[in-house]
């Protein structure tokens, strides 16, 4: 699977790219930067990352317990 940029990311799993963007501020997820250009680029982990991230808090999760649960599971 090639990488996706933040706007690539975001609409394949249906969410803004502010999201995405907020996710990458709260240092949930830390994608590459592509250096040619220095756009942020998220690969199958991130994915994985975001996919967990958005289940969680559709369970009323927040941050810092994902951060926490995340930072325990070594995800």
């Amino acid at each position: 699977m090639n990488s996706l940029t933040v706007s690539q990311l975001a609409k394949q799993l249906n969410i803004s790219a502010d999201t995405v963007r907020h996710y990458v501020r709260s240092g949930l997820i830390n994608p590459e930067r592509d250096p040619s250009n220095g756009y942020k680029r998220f690969n199958a982990d991130d994915i994985k990352r975001l996919n967990f991230i958005l289940q969680a808090k559709s369970l009323s999760f927040s941050l810092a317990d994902i951060q926490t649960i995340m930072d325990q599971a070594s995800f």
